[in-house]
């Protein structure tokens, strides 16, 4: 009988230390900021961030200009019909001296009758309709100009310029970025004993900036500029110059940012 409650005993005694031995375990905690525990449960690498930069520099090769052509005759069919000769003659022009004719695009007219001052029925009607012209050269550019000046019923509305190798040269400037990138981290690794590994980057996107100076304005500032040191007067109330539109400049500008870890460091 003693045996057996002896046994008991120490059966007893094993669950009680077991039942300790888990509650103790199950207190454990750990504390401290977000940020401590984040580092303790999880260490960061050592980083390093290189930054390369790159530009190019080129010049808008197409201009795309709007000219808008205008007529106005007694009856709308008039109007209209010699609104389309006069087109019809420019785009002759515009081929004869080497613009292609799939440069040369019509765009639909609009019409409006034109009242007299105490009629209620129009004294006639004017029809407009615009022309899109893509050119690639400044002698082309010239005869659009000229053909605005010939005729009154043509105006030159507006001019656009733009780069057609534009994403060949954003290509290009990235990989120049990119490059400078990976020439320092060769200087690095070489000069300090280290070695890198990318592991992030960030990329600053390509930036465009367009300069330039028109003859125009250079010409006007100058002829102001000797006017006042001969003892003129500079007139205040001088209009701006028209200035004529010209192939720009163009700037192609980014900046990449790579993240390395430094893995191997003697």
């Amino acid at each position: 009988m003693k045996k057996i409650l002896s046994l008991s005993f120490l059966i007893s005694s094993a669950v009680s230390l077991s039942g300790f031995s888990q509650l103790s375990l199950a207190q454990a905690q750990l504390s401290g900021t977000p940020e401590e525990l984040r580092e303790f449960l999880h260490p960061r690498p050592n980083t390093v961030n290189i930054s390369g930069e790159a530009e190019l520099s080129s010049y808008k090769d197409r201009a795309k200009i709007s000219l808008l052509v205008t007529t106005e005759e007694r009856t709308l069919s008039a109007a209209m019909q010699v609104n389309q000769e006069l087109r019809l003659a420019l785009i002759q022009q515009f081929t004869d001296e080497g613009i292609p004719l799939e440069d040369i695009n019509n765009s639909k007219f609009s019409s409006s009758p034109q009242f007299g001052l105490f009629g209620r029925n129009p004294n006639s009607f004017e029809v407009s309709a615009r022309m899109e012209i893509s050119v690639g050269s400044e002698e082309h550019l010239q005869l659009l100009a000229a053909a605005a000046d010939e005729h009154d019923e043509v105006k030159f509305e507006s001019s656009e310029f733009e780069h057609s190798e534009e994403e060949a040269f954003e290509k290009q400037v990235r990989e120049l970025a990119l490059q400078d990138v990976m020439d320092q981290k060769a200087y690095y690794e070489s000069s300090l004993g280290l070695q890198l590994k990318a592991i992030n980057f960030f990329y600053g996107g390509i930036r465009q900036q367009s300069r330039a100076l028109p003859m125009a304005v250079m010409s006007q500032e100058m002829a102001m500029d000797t006017n006042a040191r001969a003892g003129g007067s500079v007139n205040a109330s001088m209009p701006a110059p028209v200035v004529a539109p010209t192939f720009d400049e163009v700037e192609y500008q980014t900046s990449i940012t790579v993240v390395f870890e430094i893995v191997n460091e003697n």
